[in-house]
């Protein structure tokens, strides 16, 4: 289709090559035209040389010879249905118009951003508003990377605000001009941002390389803005106040601030970015194929290898005199979507059971490596909020099992959370609280060195087996329920 468009780039930016960061991987930008229409345009990377010397920000160009595609974006920059993909035969040439106008933001006023609206959080919005607050610059860990962010609060001329959240460099370019002069409001315009609802209120947060931030701009936009909230009859600029901040997120402010979002476990799995979510699930099965628990090197914690009587730890290299059993428990979730796998270590488990791996280990019978204790049983149709990591090994290597860094029960959250086919029933908790549970629990060390007493009374209780309800048209777990059976305790 051959398009002769005559447009300003309102915004342009690189997107790095994911496993090369130093190496753009495209060339992505907004062009919109004098009716104020807009449009995305790619450049692969095989073709950013010939055009990035050309294309520059508020530029404006005359341009024709596309490849026309579907506008199929996860989060839409313009709500057209198509864009453009640029080729070797795509030409742009730099014109000069100073009556092309300047209003290059699509700004969504923040009585927009309400539940009485329509909110599509997948297309990204612009908005505007003078900083009235902020918190300290934060960092979070998710899996073996650490980011960070900062929270800051805009307020418009109708004094109505917006919980605003800008990640890494965003961050950076910000903070300066925080603790900057109080003469005057400090303006700033927020391009290309989502929104994230939380119970009964929006917030905004940056997106990725998308997102821009326009600090005091020279204008007609913004500047229309400030003079709207200046010449307000009862405005009074004050001094930008900092608000206190907790080094540590509970998952109410997780869940609010965007700090870490939540999805459904069939958005999950197509994810392929390294990030982290809440998802809110039924345990419906126990993967035992490799145990539930390991012996560990009480020195590393390393998994040890055991050759007869004796334990050799290989990170140590060495014999091993004590150790200690650890958890390692798999289990299959369903939240109404699909089905995953995940991972609960041994802090996470402790937590979740309040008893370290070797009480649990103490009341199945030795001769049985096929037994389990009853209380992973019990954990069987509960639901959860489990925060997962979503890894290189999960994208790249297909690793199905996710690992869980965190989890409540909570009735509140999970009634909210929960996907409708999970809402007919609740848990009755397994903890008053789970954030106390096994907070002065410590694990149990076996000295090897010492001569281990065993009980030899053992009576085999009845085995006990799972039904999985084939409420959904999708694969159930495969792996079989084994018995559970403990011992009998002395009287």
């Amino acid at each position: 289709m051959h398009w002769n468009l005559k447009v300003r780039v309102i915004r342009l930016w690189i997107v790095p090559d994911k496993f090369k960061p130093e190496i753009p991987y495209s060339l992505e930008m907004i062009l919109q035209d004098e009716k104020g229409d807009r449009i995305h345009a790619s450049i692969g990377k095989t073709l950013i040389k010939h055009f990035r010397e050309i294309l520059y920000e508020l530029g404006v160009f005359r341009m024709n010879y596309f490849v026309i595609a579907p506008n199929i974006m996860k989060f839409k920059t313009t709500t057209h249905k198509h864009k453009l993909n640029f080729t070797v035969t795509t030409n742009v040439k730099e014109i000069q118009d100073p009556s092309f106008h300047m209003d290059i933001f699509n700004i969504r006023t923040f009585d927009k951003l309400t539940i009485h609206h329509n909110v599509d959080e997948t297309e990204l919005l612009d908005v505007v508003g003078h900083v009235s607050s902020y918190q300290p610059i934060q960092q979070i860990k998710q899996g073996d990377n650490s980011s960070y962010f900062i929270n800051i609060v805009l307020e418009n001329d109708n004094k109505n605000r917006l919980s605003t959240t800008l990640w890494g460099e965003l961050a950076d370019q910000i903070k300066p001009h925080l603790t900057g002069s109080a003469d005057e409001p400090l303006i700033v315009v927020c391009q290309l941002m989502k929104a994230h609802k939380f119970r009964e209120n929006y917030s905004v947060r940056s997106c990725w390389y998308q997102t821009k931030i326009w600090i005091n701009p020279n204008l007609p936009q913004p500047t229309k803005f400030k003079d709207r909230l200046i010449s307000s009859c009862d405005y009074k600029y004050e001094r930008l106040s900092q608000t206190s901040s907790q080094k540590h997120h509970s998952i109410t402010d997780e869940l609010s601030k965007g700090v870490v979002s939540f999805t459904y476990l069939s958005d999950l799995l197509q994810c392929y970015e390294e990030s982290s979510f809440w998802i809110a699930a039924k345990i419906v099965c126990l993967e035992l194929d490799h145990g539930w628990s390991y012996l560990a090197c009480n020195n590393c914690i390393t998994k040890v290898d055991t050759e007869g009587t004796k334990y050799y730890c290989k990170k140590c290299n060495s014999e091993v005199k004590s150790i200690i059993h650890r958890y390692r428990l798999q289990l299959s979730v369903m939240d109404g979507t699909a089905f995953i796998s995940i991972l609960l270590l041994n802090k996470e488990t402790i937590q979740l059971l309040g008893k370290t791996a070797k009480e649990l280990k103490e009341g199945l019978l030795e001769d049985d490596e096929s037994s389990y204790p009853t209380e992973l049983g019990d954990l069987m149709e509960k639901k959860f909020m489990f925060k997962i990591l979503i890894k290189d090994s999960n994208i790249n290597r297909k690793d199905n099992v996710y690992k869980v860094v965190n989890f409540t029960d909570d009735d509140t959250l999970l009634k909210e959370f929960c996907h409708p086919d999970l809402q007919d029933s609740l848990n009755t908790p397994i903890k008053s609280s789970i954030s106390e549970c096994a907070t002065l629990i410590t694990e149990d060390v076996i000295d090897l060195t010492t001569k281990i007493s065993t009980k030899s009374s053992k009576v085999a209780g009845k085995s006990t087996r799972h039904e999985i309800k084939d409420d959904l048209n999708v694969k159930q777990p495969s792996n079989k329920i084994r018995k559970v059976i403990k011992k009998e305790k002395n009287t």
